[in-house]
């Protein structure tokens, strides 16, 4: 008996044919095991293959060879296709595939055993994104839905609702097409829906009343809400911006008009003086008072002169 490069052989012919069943009773008893009583002729080499080994040589008469390769884990990936669902679960539900073990290269993603490729990402389908419109003066993007508007140029944007925010889609994002007019729309209404307070500071009134009005907002009390995200306004012409926070509207409303207030203002002005709220002439009391309704612009003031002192 010798060895050659780790393999044993046996020299001389009886003892060969003997050491040649002895092993082949072995493999068979262990394919058995391995493969729990399993009647498949494959079922040695999927063992084999399982455990990182191989059988890299047909044996001879006389002969076993069997070596040992370095454990490798076989590839069971199957190509992908986009899907309708599968576009919606990466545009909705990522940081799920993320926190369930998504694999993201420059070209593909993985997802379990299915690897799909970036390369083939379809866009949103036009006919699946509802209108940016109001119903009531409310604007709501519910999660899970997709948005769609037309820019000036007539060129289409698809916009997705998802944890709490609208914005472009993140299937466009993963094939670079990063778009900053979506960009743009998307975070409009996210400020909105969360307080619009310093719009001003990102949009200009006109950007602001137009996204407004293209979206069927009238003049008023208005509302936005981005999935679980809501605030309210009030539409107003006045000096102090577009969207005012309903609470600060409130506020004002009960300061100005309300009998909390001794309406001290409104001392410096002449009974019968004419004050234009809103677009509409309100005559000052005997008494020093205005009778304006809740819900008038009180942001849009013409005032009579002052008393001359």
């Amino acid at each position: 008996m010798y060895i050659v490069s780790g393999v044993q052989q046996i020299g001389w012919e009886g003892s060969a044919q003997r050491m040649l069943k002895v092993t082949k009773l072995f493999l068979f008893e262990s394919c058995i095991k391995a493969m729990k009583s399993s009647e498949n002729n494959d079922a040695y080499t999927k063992t084999l293959l399982s455990k990182g080994r191989q059988d890299s040589y047909v044996a001879g008469e006389n002969s076993v060879y069997v070596i040992y390769g370095r454990n490798t884990k076989v590839n069971t990936e199957k190509k992908g296709e986009f899907s309708g669902a599968v576009l919606d679960a990466i545009n909705f539900n990522y940081w799920k595939m993320w926190r369930n073990g998504v694999r993201e290269t420059d070209t593909s993603l993985t997802y379990g055993d299915v690897k799909y490729l970036k390369s083939e990402i379809p866009q949103v389908d036009l006919d699946k994104c509802l209108e940016i419109k109001a119903e009531n003066n409310r604007v709501i993007f519910t999660s899970g839905n997709y948005y769609g508007f037309h820019d000036s140029s007539g060129n289409f944007h698809a916009l997705a609702c998802a944890c709490d925010m609208v914005g472009q889609p993140y299937s466009e994002l993963l094939v670079n097409k990063a778009n900053n007019i979506s960009y743009r729309v998307g975070q409009f209404w996210n400020l909105l829906s969360w307080d619009g307070t310093y719009i001003g500071l990102y949009y200009s009134r006109e950007e602001e009343r137009k996204m407004l009005n293209d979206a069927g907002i009238t003049e008023g009390f208005f509302s936005v809400e981005v999935g679980s995200q809501k605030c309210e306004y009030f539409y107003s012409n006045g000096r102090s911006g577009t969207s005012v926070l309903k609470e600060r509207y409130d506020e004002r409303y009960e300061s100005m008009f309300t009998d909390t207030w001794d309406w001290w203002w409104l001392t410096e002005y002449e009974p019968g003086s004419v004050f234009k709220i809103g677009g509409k002439d309100y005559v000052l009391s005997e008494d020093r008072k205005l009778d304006v309704p809740y819900g008038v612009d009180i942001y849009d003031v013409q005032y009579p002169p002052r008393i001359k002192k």
